[in-house]
């Protein structure tokens, strides 16, 4: 007998609401998904301090890089996962500008690039010394603040 009486009710309810001009229901209406507010603001907030980080790291590796050893031994795939950074940085600091969920992705897969690149440095021996190691800390530093910050939106 409960149940058909709430049934009723619930029925009436959405009988009322039916009713009311759409002017009532735009004040009545219920945010459906605060989390995912809650996660964009997040996210906002990592994007300024990530993009702030890949604008100075890379402006500092490009600063104070050494001159290659044999600019001339670049091997091809060297060349192709350059021009892989080359477009995931511009998509990261395109979606970091822009503050969008996509940019943090887009980070943390131009760190990961930059690590590689790290590594391709220290294989080829494209620059002398320890240069690798600190574009390696570098990018590792950066991807793995964007992958903390994925982490910390979800």
């Amino acid at each position: 007998m409960a149940t058909t009486q709430d049934r009723q009710r619930q029925s009436e309810r959405l009988e009322e609401l039916w009713r009311r001009p759409s002017a009532e229901l735009e004040r009545t209406r219920v945010d459906p998904l605060p989390s995912q507010r809650k996660a964009s603001r997040e996210s906002r907030n990592w994007s300024h301090l990530l993009l702030v980080a890949w604008v100075a790291s890379v402006a500092a590796l490009y600063i104070f890089e050494p001159s290659p050893t044999d600019p001339a031994a670049t091997p091809l795939w060297g060349t192709i996962v350059l021009l892989a950074f080359t477009y995931a940085l511009f998509a990261s600091i395109v979606g970091l500008a822009g503050r969008r969920p996509w940019g943090l992705g887009a980070s943390a897969l131009t760190g990961g690039l930059g690590m590689v690149i790290a590594g391709a440095c220290a294989a080829t021996g494209h620059h002398a010394g320890a240069w690798w190691i600190v574009e390696g800390l570098a990018f590792t530093g950066l991807a793995a603040g964007s992958l903390t910050a994925l982490r910390a939106r979800r």
